[in-house]
């Protein structure tokens, strides 16, 4: 019998018992261990040639830090695409009180199927808790006493700059920035909803394009209101209905009830929209009462499901999402 190697690799709550840096760090190891389980005939062909990927670093898993224009410094991990200018880019925007760290499953599988992923702690969550005051003094976050102004912070200058990462990349040739997605679970939707919103009110100026990047949305458990941000925002905006908008929640979650009325009202406000269609809408209700992380690592289907959604739904080409250099 042929010797068989296998991984035990930590699931989502070992990850999460760890220091946010060791999590990450773990990021890097399980993403570097996962790229190198190939079939035996791949493995062959990578001895005698090695692959791009191979020599650029630029291509590989590898965390980042971003430092937002109010001078916050955030914690990140980047996933490349290694489909250059056909790859289209992801923001993952994880829960309140949450952390990157579980959502490694997901991002493989993205960049498996050709996405670039790029999950952004935000301020005062992960390892993204430290800041200066304008005295010089360094402090921490508290998230009980953090409010509206906060996340509307998180959303300008966050989110903000995690696309400002992405432009880079986008100009170096790297990923298609006018294919973006956006991916938000839990409080995380409603962060990534008005982001998004944001996004599409900023016009180009001339041909130099700007804004109304984002091409696909998906809500994993999505909540109800977050320090007054309320879900039913981006859920009725003119913009964000004609977008594809997956909703993803498990039937007997806590969420599952509200979820189901979100995406009724999406179908509803689509339908008025596109003369009678719902087209680019999918919600996704698994016979489980898991949430957040938990379901996207245990619930098989959910994965897979956002996976493909993601590939039908935002595709590019010379007529459609076209790369273009950005300012």
């Amino acid at each position: 019998m042929p010797f068989r190697r296998t991984w035990n690799f930590p699931n989502h709550r070992q990850i999460l018992s760890l220091r946010p840096v060791a999590a990450f760090m773990t990021l890097v190891l399980i993403a570097v261990v996962s790229a190198s389980l190939v079939s035996p005939v791949a493995a062959q062909d990578r001895g005698k040639r090695k692959s791009k990927e191979d020599d650029d670093p630029a291509l590989k898993p590898r965390p980042v830090s971003l430092t937002t224009k109010d001078n916050i410094k955030l914690n990140s991990f980047y996933f490349p695409s290694k489909q250059g200018k056909e790859g289209a880019p992801v923001i993952l925007i994880h829960e309140w009180k949450g952390q990157g760290a579980p959502y490694l499953k997901l991002c493989v599988a993205l960049r498996e199927a050709g996405f670039g992923v790029l999950v952004v702690e935000y301020r005062g969550h992960g390892n993204s808790k430290k800041y200066t005051d304008r005295s010089g003094e360094e402090k921490e976050f508290n998230i009980a006493t953090m409010g509206r102004r906060d996340v509307e912070a998180i959303v300008r200058y966050d989110i903000e700059e995690a696309k400002q990462f992405l432009k880079d990349e986008n100009n170096a040739g790297r990923l298609n920035l006018n294919a973006l997605c956006l991916i938000g679970v839990e409080e995380g939707a409603i962060l990534a909803g008005y982001w998004a919103v944001r996004d599409w009110k900023i016009p180009s100026v001339g041909r130099m394009k700007q804004g109304q990047d984002v091409k696909g949305l998906v809500y994993v458990s999505p909540e109800k209101n977050l320090n007054g941000l309320a879900m039913n925002t981006p859920i009725t905006d003119k913009n964000l209905v004609r977008l594809p908008t997956m909703i993803v929640a498990g039937k007997g979650s806590p969420q599952g009830k509200e979820s189901a009325k979100i995406g009724s009202r999406l179908e509803s406000v689509k339908k008025r929209f596109n003369r009678g269609k719902a087209s680019g809408y999918q919600l996704e209700m698994p016979a489980t009462n898991l949430s957040g992380p938990a379901l996207i690592n245990e619930e098989s289907t959910v994965i897979p499901a956002i996976v493909d959604f993601l590939k039908e739904n935002v595709r590019i080409s010379e007529s459609e999402n076209p790369w273009i250099e950005r300012p």
